[in-house]
C-alpha cells in the first residue's frame, strides 16, 4: 500500500473517529435557533377577546419569536387554568414588526403633497397653505380620487405633522371643532394607545365616534334589560355551569384561547346544545345541534319560553323560579291597560305619582307600585326615581320591602291568586310580515296582524278621581306567550301541536324547519337543570346572532329572557353570556375620565358611528326600507312622526335621544356662542335659554336635516388601531363613493329613498367626496391607511408600554416593549402628543385667545337625564307638542372654554377636576382623586409636571390608569363603595374591606397578571376563588339594575316599544331585501346566477383583517377571499370548489373563490370576515360590464349597507338613554342578500386579472 493511500485510509478513519467524537454537532443549528438575549412580558392589540399574555424573547436586537406566557394565577383548586392563552393568529404576530407591510415612514400622498409644498414654498403659513388647498375644488377633487391608489411619497413626521395640525385649526376656525372626528375602538386591547387619539380629540373639542354598536357588537339588550352596557361571565365561570346552549357564537374558531373550558365543561358534566344554520366547529362540541333557519333563531327561543311558562310556571310553579321573578325583575309590577274600542292594549307602567297614597313621594313618576300577596297596593324600593331622589335617600335596594312604611311584603306575580276581572288585550303578530324564503314577499313587506288574547285585570281610582284599568306584566306575559290558563281569546292556541298561533312549538316548526319535539325537549331540559341546580344554565351568544336587523333588540332579549325566567341571572355557571372582540374595559372609570379629557372638565362630543356613517356616506339615500311591517296594529302616536329609518333618527335627534355632529346647520359652534353673548346671555341658564328660543322660531336649525350641504360635511377625521375603511364599514362601496370621494363599484342607483323620507332635505346630486383629510395611524397598510391621505408609522405591540384585560378574563396586565419601535415609528400616545404640540404651537398665532364652545349633547345615562321624559311618551317641540326645554325634551346644552394654546399641556398631564367632589367616576357612581392626585405627583411612577401628575409618556399612563382605578386600588374601590351605601341603605362596603390594602402597580403587572378587585362600576362579586359572574353583587347584596323599576326589565312600557310591538320580546322574521330594493329585479333574472342570503361571520386565520394579510395565515387555508356554498348549490350554478365567483347586489360587488362544502345549508353563503381588498382581490368582469369606476371586486362589506332599528334609537327615559358605546343605531348587516354567478374569464388562460394593464388581453 503506498503511503498515500495509507495516508488516505488513515485519513478517513481519522475523519470517521472525530465524528463519532461529536455525533450530534449538527444540533447547534436549533439550539443556536432557540438562543436569546432576553424577553418580555407582552400582549397583542387585536379585537379578538383573547387578551393573552405571550414572552417575546429577543436576540441581537431583534424580536426573534413568541410563546405564551403559562404563570396566570389560578382562581381556586377546582377551576381548571386559563393557560396556556393563544392562538395560531397570535403566534404568527413576530411577523409584523419587520414585514413588508408595515409602514416604517411617515406618507403623505404625492398630489396632496405637493400642492402642500406648493403652497409653502410659496411664503403662505401652514394654517393659509391648507386653505388653499382645501378651498380649490379641483385640487380636493384631484387627492380624493387618488384615495385607494398608489402614489404615496415618504416625509417626516415635522412635515406629515404639520399638515395635520395645520388642517384641525384651520377647520375648528372655519367650521368649527365638530367637523373634526376620531376613530379608535376597543380601549381594553391596549388601553393608553386607545386614549391617546380620542384625549386629542376631545381637548380640541372634535367629535368622538363610537365603535361598539357600529361594529353590531353592543348587545342592546343589555342596557336595556339590565342597565349596563356590558357585563358577561369570565370563560373560568362556563365551569360551572351544568347547560349550555351556544347561539351564533363558534367557540374554537373565534375564542380559541377559551375553547377548552367547552370540553372540561362537558367532562364536568355538563351538556352542550347548539344552533346553529350550517356545521360550524362548535357543532362538533354539542350533544345536540339544532340546525335553524338563518335568522330564526328568535322563533326557536320563544318557542322555549312558551314551554317553560306552560309547565314551570302555570302547570307547576316552580319555586325557585317564582320567588326570583317575584324579586328580581319587573314582572310583578302593574301596566295600565289602554282601551282599544271593545278591546284593550298593554300601556305605561302605573306610577307612585297615579295614586292617592304617595302624592309627597319625591319623583313619584319615577317610582313604580305592585301588589302584595294580599292584593294591597305597594311601593317598592329600587326604582329609578329612588336613585335620584334627593329629600330622602338609602331606598334605593330590591329588598322586597314597602319603601314608605319599611314594612316587607311578598310581591304578587298573578293577579289570578286574588279578585280580578277578565279582559281582552290585543298583541301582535308578525309572522308573515317578511316571508323567510326571501326574494318572496309582496310589496316592501307586509304589516303585522292582531291576536287577542284574555288577561286578569283590576280597576283602581287615580288620585283624580278617574278609574284605571291595571293587570301585573307577568299576566301580560303569560298572554303574550299565548300560555293556557283558560282564559278565553281567540289568540290563544290549542296546544303545542297548534302552529297557527305564536309560540307553539309547531308555530316555530314552520319558521326555523325545526321539528317541534326538540323545541319541546330543549325547554324542559334547561327549565328542569335550571331549578334543580338553583341558576346553573348559560347562553353562549355572539355576534352571529347579534347582527341581524332584530338579532340585539329581539333574538338576545328572548335568550336573556329565558334565563330570567328560569333564575338564571346573578349565579355562578348562569345566564346570558355575549361574547365579540375584547370589549370590556375594567378600568372603566378611568379610562371615561382621561380619553373623554374629564379631568380638564371637558364635555365631549360623542356620536355614535353607525348614525354618523348612515347619513355623512348618505347610504339614507339607498334605504328604501319602510317601516311599516315593524309597527303593530294598534300603534297610532310613532308611525305619524317617522315611517323611514332616516326620519326617525332625525326626530331622535332633535328630542335628546341621540347626537349627531356636525351640530347646527352650516353655524360654526363657537361663532353660535359669540351671538348668545351678544344677545345679552350671561349665565348658562341664559345661553340654554336663548338656544331654545332660536331652535322654536326656527333661526337655528340642526345640521342633520341639511346633511349633505358642504359646509355641515365633516372635514378632519382620524383612524388609528381599527381598520375602519376595511373591516367596519357597512356600505364600503357607498363610503368611497360619497364620503371619501374616490372610485368604487356601486351597481345602483341613490333614490330609493327619494319619496319615503319627510326629515331629510333631498339633493338631487349626492356629494362626492366630503372629508378635505383623513390620517391613519397604523402599524400596517391595512384598507383604511390605503384610503388615508397621510399615514403616521406606530410602533408595534411588541414595542410599547400599554395595558390590556378582556371580558374572558379577570386579570389586568400589561405590554412591554421588546425593543424600542423599529424605523420612525412611535408609540400611538407619542405620536398624538406631538400633534398636539403642533396644534398649540399654530394655536398661538391663529387661535390666541381662549375661545367659547357651544356643545349640544345628547341626554345621558346615569344622569338625572333619566328623568326627561316621563312616562315614555314622545312629546316633539318641532311639531308643537311641547317647549324645547334643553335636557328635557331638547338636547343638553353646554358651554366649554378652549384654550387651544395650552392642548398639548393638558395632553400630558391629568387635569385638576378629579380632585373636586364627584368629580370623578362611571355609571353614575362617583367619588373623587382628590389623596391619590397628589401620592401620583410624589410617585417615581408618575411624578410632577406643572403642578400636576405627568402623563408625558405611555408607561406613566399606564400606572396613572392604575392608580385611578378600583379595580387595581382596593382603597380607592372601597371610599366609593362607601358612598354608595348611602343611597342603597344596604351594606357593600365590606365586600372589599379585606382587599383595602391592595393597589397594584405596573411593574407588578410585568411580573406577573394581576385579578381584578371587586369594583363598585362593574356587578360582580369577584372574591378571593370565585370566578366572575354578572349581577351576582345586584341579586347577592340588593344592589339595584341602573334601570327603570332597578330590576331586571322584560316588560319595556316605553311608546316606541309599544307602537313596535315589542313590549315583550315578539318574532320578527329577517328582513327580505329583495323586496326592499337592494337586489334589482332584473339581475335576478340573470343567466347562471342565484339568490342566497349572504353571512358574514370571524374567520379562523385572522382576527377581523389582522393577520390576514401575513404569509402564515394566507398559507394556511387559500389565501383571499373566499365563499362557502353548498355543493347543490355550486352544482345549480355550474361552480366547481375553488371556483372564481361574483357576489353582487345593488350595493357593490366582491369577487372571491368558492369553498365548496355540505356543511352550509342551502341558500346560505358564508363569508368569513374580513380579507382586505388589496389581499389577492382581481378585477370583476361585471363591474366591467356596469362600467364602475372602481374594476377591482371589493371586501365582504361590498353588497352590504347600513340598516337602523328604531328601537334602538330610543331616548331620554331611564335607562334607554344615550351614552357613547351604550346605547344608540346598529348596522345590521347579516340579513343581507346577495347573487352569486361563476365569474366570466377575461383572458385566453382563463385566468384572473388583477392590473389593468391586462384588460386588454385575450377576450
Amino acid at each position: 500500500m503506498s503511503k498515500n493511500k495509507a495516508e488516505d485510509k488513515g485519513g478517513a478513519g481519522s475523519r470517521w473517529f472525530r465524528e463519532l467524537d461529536e455525533p450530534r454537532k449538527w444540533e447547534d443549528f436549533y439550539r443556536r435557533r432557540w438562543q436569546y438575549d432576553k424577553s418580555v412580558r407582552t400582549s397583542h392589540s387585536v379585537n379578538c377577546s383573547g387578551s393573552c399574555s405571550w414572552e417575546v424573547f429577543v436576540k441581537n436586537g431583534m424580536i426573534t419569536w413568541e410563546l405564551q406566557k403559562t404563570d396566570w394565577p389560578q382562581i381556586n383548586d377546582e377551576t381548571p387554568n386559563y393557560e396556556p392563552r393563544g392562538c395560531q393568529r397570535g403566534i404568527s404576530s413576530s411577523w409584523y414588526p419587520y414585514s413588508p407591510v408595515r409602514p416604517k415612514y411617515p406618507y403623505v400622498r404625492g398630489v396632496l403633497l405637493d400642492f402642500w409644498r406648493a403652497e409653502r414654498e410659496a411664503g403662505k403659513d401652514p394654517v393659509a397653505a391648507w386653505g388653499a388647498i382645501v378651498e380649490n375644488p379641483e385640487r380636493t377633487t384631484a387627492y380624493r380620487n387618488a384615495r385607494g391608489k398608489a402614489g404615496w411619497r415618504r416625509t417626516t413626521w415635522d412635515e406629515a405633522t404639520e399638515i395635520i395640525a395645520a388642517a384641525k385649526v384651520y377647520t375648528i376656525k372655519e367650521y368649527g371643532a365638530d367637523h373634526l372626528a376620531s376613530f379608535s375602538p376597543i380601549p381594553a386591547m391596549s388601553m393608553v394607545s386607545f386614549l391617546s387619539g380620542h384625549r386629542l380629540s376631545n381637548l380640541l373639542g372634535g367629535t368622538m365616534l363610537s365603535f361598539y354598536e357600529w361594529y353590531h357588537d353592543l348587545p342592546h339588550v343589555m342596557p336595556m334589560i339590565w342597565g349596563d352596557q356590558t357585563d358577561v361571565h369570565e370563560s373560568a365561570d362556563w365551569y360551572q355551569s351544568a347547560y349550555w346552549i351556544v347561539m351564533g357564537s363558534n367557540l374554537p374558531m373565534t375564542r380559541t384561547a377559551d375553547a377548552h373550558f367547552a370540553s372540561e365543561h362537558k367532562y364536568n358534566g355538563g351538556k352542550l346544545v347548539n344552533l346553529s344554520p350550517d356545521y360550524s366547529d362548535v357543532t362538533k362540541f354539542a350533544d345536540l345541534w339544532v340546525p335553524v333557519r338563518p335568522g330564526t333563531d328568535t322563533a326557536f327561543i320563544l318557542s322555549c319560553i312558551h314551554v317553560i311558562l306552560q309547565e314551570f310556571h302555570v302547570n307547576r310553579r316552580a319555586s325557585y323560579f317564582q320567588d326570583y321573578v317575584g324579586q328580581f325583575t319587573n314582572l310583578p309590577f302593574l301596566v295600565i291597560l289602554d282601551e282599544e274600542g271593545d278591546h284593550y292594549a298593554s300601556g305605561r307602567f302605573l306610577r307612585a305619582s297615579d295614586l292617592e297614597a304617595y302624592q309627597d313621594e319625591e319623583l313619584g313618576d319615577w317610582k313604580i307600585p305592585c301588589f302584595d300577596k294580599d292584593g294591597e297596593v305597594r311601593l317598592p324600593g329600587g326604582s329609578v326615581g329612588f336613585r335620584w331622589e334627593e329629600q330622602k335617600t338609602g331606598r334605593w335596594n330590591l329588598k322586597n320591602e314597602d319603601a314608605v312604611t319599611g314594612k316587607a311584603f311578598d310581591p304578587m306575580l298573578t293577579l289570578m291568586d286574588g279578585d280580578y276581572e277578565e279582559v281582552i288585550v290585543e298583541y301582535a303578530d308578525f309572522t308573515h310580515t317578511f316571508n323567510v324564503e326571501f326574494g318572496t314577499t309582496a310589496l316592501r313587506g307586509e304589516k303585522a296582524q292582531k291576536s287577542l288574547r284574555g288577561v286578569p285585570s283590576r280597576v283602581l281610582t287615580k288620585a283624580d278621581g278617574t278609574k284605571v284599568r291595571v293587570a301585573t306584566a307577568y299576566d301580560l306575559l303569560l298572554a303574550s306567550f299565548g300560555v293556557n290558563r283558560g282564559l278565553s281569546g281567540s289568540g290563544y292556541p290549542k296546544d303545542y301541536d297548534d302552529a297557527s298561533q305564536a309560540y307553539t312549538p309547531a308555530w316555530q316548526e314552520q319558521e326555523t324547519g325545526v321539528d317541534r319535539n326538540l323545541a319541546i325537549r330543549v325547554a324542559r331540559e334547561w327549565a328542569d337543570t335550571a331549578e334543580k341546580t338553583k341558576g346553573k344554565c348559560l347562553f353562549i351568544t355572539g355576534s352571529g346572532i347579534l347582527h341581524w336587523y332584530h338579532g340585539g333588540s329581539l333574538t338576545y332579549r328572548s335568550e336573556a329572557v329565558m334565563g330570567i325566567l328560569t333564575g338564571c341571572q346573578g349565579r355562578n355557571g348562569g345566564g346570558f353570556a355575549h361574547y365579540v372582540g375584547t370589549e370590556k374595559i375594567r378600568n372603566v372609570a378611568a379610562i371615561g375620565t382621561i380619553g373623554n379629557a374629564v379631568d380638564w372638565g371637558n364635555v365631549g362630543r360623542q356620536q355614535n358611528s353607525t348614525s354618523y356613517f348612515y347619513f355623512h356616506t348618505d347610504q339614507w339615500r339607498y334605504d328604501g326600507m319602510s317601516l311599516d311591517p315593524l309597527w303593530a296594529p294598534r300603534a297610532k302616536e310613532m308611525p305619524t312622526k317617522a315611517n323611514h329609518a332616516a326620519d326617525m333618527n332625525a326626530v331622535a335627534v332633535r328630542n335628546g335621544w341621540l347626537p349627531f355632529f356636525p351640530q347646527f346647520d352650516e353655524r360654526n359652534p363657537t361663532d353660535v356662542m359669540q351671538d348668545a353673548r351678544k344677545a345679552g346671555c350671561e349665565s348658562l341658564d341664559d345661553v340654554k335659554a336663548w338656544v331654545a328660543k332660536q331652535f322654536k322660531e326656527r333661526k337655528l336649525k340642526f345640521a342633520l336635516p341639511n346633511v349633505d350641504s358642504p359646509k355641515n360635511h365633516p372635514k378632519v377625521l382620524w383612524i388609528y388601531r381599527g381598520n375602519l375603511i376595511g373591516t367596519s364599514m357597512r356600505g364600503h362601496e357607498l363610503n368611497l363613493k360619497h364620503m371619501l370621494g374616490t372610485h368604487n363599484n356601486v351597481l345602483g342607483g341613490d333614490t330609493r329613498a327619494k319619496d319615503m323620507v319627510n326629515e331629510i332635505d333631498w339633493t338631487e346630486n349626492a356629494p362626492l367626496g366630503k372629508l378635505d383629510l383623513i390620517y391613519n395611524v397604523n402599524l400596517r397598510m391595512d384598507s383604511s391607511a390605503n384610503y388615508s391621505d397621510i399615514v403616521l408609522p406606530t410602533a408595534h405591540w411588541y414595542e410599547k408600554f400599554d395595558l390590556t384585560c378582556t371580558d374572558l378574563h379577570s386579570f389586568l396586565h400589561p405590554f412591554t416593549p421588546a425593543h424600542d419601535p423599529a424605523y420612525e415609528t412611535k408609540h400611538d400616545w407619542e405620536a398624538f402628543r406631538i400633534i398636539a404640540e403642533k396644534v398649540s404651537e399654530l394655536a398661538k398665532v391663529h387661535l390666541p385667545d381662549p375661545v367659547e364652545d357651544l356643545v349640544m349633547t345628547a341626554l345621558s345615562t346615569d344622569t338625572p337625564d333619566e328623568l326627561a321624559q316621563p312616562m315614555g311618551e314622545l312629546r316633539d317641540w318641532w311639531t308643537g307638542e311641547s317647549e324645547p326645554i334643553p335636557g328635557k325634551t331638547f338636547p343638553n346644552v353646554s358651554v366649554v372654554t378652549r384654550d387651544y394654546t395650552k392642548v398639548h399641556d393638558m395632553y400630558t398631564t391629568l387635569g385638576p377636576a378629579v380632585t373636586k367632589p364627584n368629580g370623578y367616576g362611571a355609571k353614575g357612581i362617583k367619588g373623587d382623586l382628590a389623596e391619590a392626585y397628589e401620592q401620583m405627583k410624589e410617585s417615581y411612577l408618575v411624578g410632577e409636571k406643572d403642578g400636576r401628575p405627568d402623563m408625558t409618556t405611555a408607561a406613566k399612563v399606564c400606572e396613572v390608569i392604575l392608580r385611578t382605578s378600583p379595580e387595581s386600588d382596593g382603597e380607592l374601590s372601597y371610599q366609593i363603595f362607601k358612598k354608595m351605601e348611602e343611597r342603597c341603605g344596604v351594606p357593600l362596603a365590606h365586600i372589599v374591606e379585606h382587599e383595602r390594602e391592595t393597589a397594584y402597580h405596573y411593574p407588578d403587572l410585568i411580573s406577573q397578571p394581576r385579578r381584578a378587585l371587586t369594583s363598585p362600576h362593574w356587578s360582580a362579586i369577584e372574591t378571593k376563588g370565585r370566578t366572575y359572574s354578572p349581577w351576582t353583587l345586584n341579586i347577592e347584596a340588593l344592589k339595584p339594575f341602573h334601570t327603570l323599576t332597578g330590576r331586571q326589565e322584560i316588560y319595556y312600557d316605553h311608546r316606541m316599544f309599544r307602537d313596535l310591538g315589542e313590549d315583550f320580546p315578539v318574532y320578527k322574521p329577517p328582513v327580505d331585501m329583495v323586496s326592499i330594493g337592494d337586489v334589482h329585479p332584473e339581475d335576478i333574472k340573470m343567466k347562471g346566477a342565484k339568490l342566497f342570503r349572504f353571512i358574514t361571520p370571524h374567520q379562523k386565520w385572522g382576527i377581523h383583517s389582522m393577520f390576514g394579510d401575513s404569509w402564515q395565515m394566507q398559507n394556511m387555508f387559500r389565501g383571499g377571499p373566499t365563499v362557502w356554498i353548498n355543493d347543490d348549490d355550486a352544482r345549480a350554478i355550474d361552480v366547481k370548489d375553488n371556483d372564481w365567483v361574483e357576489i353582487f347586489n345593488e350595493n357593490g360587488i366582491q369577487v372571491a373563490r368558492a369553498v365548496v362544502s355540505h356543511t352550509v345549508p342551502r341558500d346560505m353563503s358564508i363569508v368569513y370576515h374580513q380579507t382586505e381588498r388589496h389581499v389577492n382581490v382581481p378585477f370583476s368582469s361585471l363591474a366591467r360590464e356596469r362600467g364602475a369606476s372602481d374594476l377591482r371586486g371589493g371586501n365582504n362589506n361590498a353588497t352590504t349597507r347600513i340598516m337602523m332599528n328604531p328601537a334602538t334609537m330610543v331616548g331620554g327615559y331611564a335607562n334607554w338613554t344615550y351614552w357613547l358605546n351604550y346605547q344608540g343605531t346598529s348596522p345590521s348587516e347579516r340579513d343581507c342578500v346577495v347573487l352569486i354567478r361563476k365569474k366570466p374569464m377575461e383572458t385566453r388562460g382563463r385566468k384572473v386579472i388583477y392590473q389593468e394593464s391586462q384588460l386588454n388581453v385575450g377576450a
